[in-house]
């Protein structure tokens, strides 16, 4: 019955053709009928092709290495510390991690391993050896900003290199500690919608400034974490509130009444604040200045000339 009702135009057509139609109600009549049957041609053609949506993405073969951390050459500088998703099918996301000024890359990567877990990469550069411990207690510190952005883009590329499909696109995690909390702040400056989520556990009172705060998030900075011991408790909190007028999501985290270190307790309280660090952001206000008024969401422009 629903292919004769649709064939019912064709036969219609063909009589018109032959006899043609006069003016009046038969002639009103007939067009009617060839709209109302006119879509039926779509019903009988081909099934639409699926979306690139509903296309698969064939897995990677289960990602393998002699441990979960393991060492990674960095050409130009030292071997870089690395904490693998070992298993892993699909492409995973950076967290890159910058000691402090006594430490250790294997150290930093086994405290945010157990901040982020076992699912992204854990970066850390080494950083330069200081030469006033013993061989027998290795510890290492960062150079100046240029160095440190060097030696972990270096790092990036390595890694991308010898990992591949594994490696996701996009922005990464950006941690520091101390130090390396104040050359995570820096660096982040150059680019930050590839760095874009941050955080910063016992940063120096200076790093971080007003300027900065108001900037991130209208340059592209999604979230910032910051983290500190009683020291910097009042100042961080400022940090926070500045950060979120200038347009990027911001927390305060007090790690208690002792001297800020990457122990169990710390690494404890940071992996409660990781999923709303690595979420996805969704904007609901425009930023705003330091007083509370809203802002265009890019760089301030420079006046005319008169």
């Amino acid at each position: 019955m629903v292919r004769g009702a649709c064939e019912f135009p064709r036969f219609l057509r063909l009589a018109l053709t032959k006899r043609g139609v006069r003016t009046g109600a038969y002639g009103v009549l007939a067009v009617v009928a060839l709209l109302a049957f006119s879509g039926c041609r779509h019903k009988s053609g081909r099934r639409a092709a699926p979306t690139s949506s509903a296309v698969s993405v064939p897995k990677l073969p289960p990602l393998a290495a002699s441990s979960w951390l393991v060492p990674l050459e960095v050409p130009g500088f030292g071997a870089a510390a690395l904490a693998v998703p070992l298993g892993a099918t699909a492409p995973r996301a950076i967290v890159i991690a910058l000691h402090s000024a006594a430490d250790r890359p294997e150290w930093a990567c086994g405290a945010w391993r157990g901040i982020a877990g076992p699912t992204p990469f854990v970066l850390c550069p080494r950083g330069a050896q200081r030469t006033d411990f013993p061989a027998s207690d290795l510890r290492y510190t960062f150079g100046s900003v240029d160095a440190t952005a060097a030696e972990l883009r270096a790092g990036l590329a390595a890694l991308k290199r010898e990992f591949g499909a594994h490696v996701a696109k996009g922005p990464v995690v950006f941690a520091g500690f101390e130090l390396g909390a104040d050359r995570v702040a820096v660096i982040a400056q150059q680019e930050p919608t590839f760095f874009a989520r941050l955080a910063l556990v016992e940063p120096a009172p200076d790093t971080w400034p007003s300027s900065q705060a108001a900037l991130f998030g209208r340059e592209g900075g999604d979230r910032v974490l910051f983290a500190c011991g009683p020291a910097g408790r009042a100042g961080v909190d400022l940090k926070a509130v500045l950060t979120r007028r200038g347009g990027a999501d911001a927390r305060a985290v007090f790690l208690g009444d002792r001297s800020a270190a990457l122990d169990s307790e710390s690494v404890a309280q940071l992996k409660a604040q990781w999923p709303w660090l690595s979420a996805p952001v969704t904007r609901l206000a425009p930023p705003e200045n330091l007083v509370g008024n809203p802002l265009a969401a890019k760089r301030p422009e420079p006046p005319r000339q008169p």
